[in-house]
């Protein structure tokens, strides 16, 4: 399958395929999901994923909704991994009481930028917000809003860590 290409019989996306997985799998913990997907296929995952503890999503998704819809509807999730998708901003906003009871949210090729992860660190003070730089990128100047390619919030009961590498930026709260 590549990516963000319809089913191959039918033409269409995916998400009828994924919602009976969750539909049907009602004691379904663990969920990967790939390929076109529509804001649809999380609205499904939202509704019938209540026992879905790990989520990993790849090239999927329309908008910022489809990440508001699984955070608002599946209550037990604890890990969620994200690349390559749509979601920006806005989702990570929208959803900010969730993050206390996962352990952790890693984002990746999203649209994210520096300013809102920034905002979130400063909302959310018991969370770590870590940014994470190719290293390729080791001079740039982070007082600028540019776009963030990796993004790790996480709990900690020991708080911020002290080793981070240098292409780690620990947002400050």
């Amino acid at each position: 399958m590549e990516r963000h290409l319809p089913d191959l019989i039918t033409g269409r996306p995916l998400d009828e395929g994924f919602g009976a997985i969750v539909r049907n799998c009602k004691k379904l913990t663990r969920l990967a999901v790939s390929g076109l997907l529509t804001d649809e296929a999380f609205r499904l995952i939202g509704m019938y994923g209540k026992l879905v503890r790990t989520l990993s999503v790849a090239f999927a998704g329309d908008s910022d909704m489809a990440l508001t819809y699984v955070l608002e509807g599946c209550p037990k999730l604890q890990r969620l991994e994200i690349r390559d998708c749509p979601f920006g901003d806005a989702a990570l906003f929208s959803c900010l009481r969730h993050y206390y009871n996962m352990r952790f949210l890693w984002m990746s090729a999203c649209r994210l930028y520096l300013s809102g992860c920034r905002e979130v660190a400063q909302r959310m003070p018991h969370l770590v917000v870590e940014v994470i730089k190719d290293i390729d990128e080791e001079g740039k100047d982070e007082s600028s809003d540019s776009a963030v390619k990796k993004l790790y919030i996480y709990r900690s009961l020991n708080g911020r860590r002290n080793d981070a590498p240098y292409f780690v930026s620990l947002l400050e709260t």
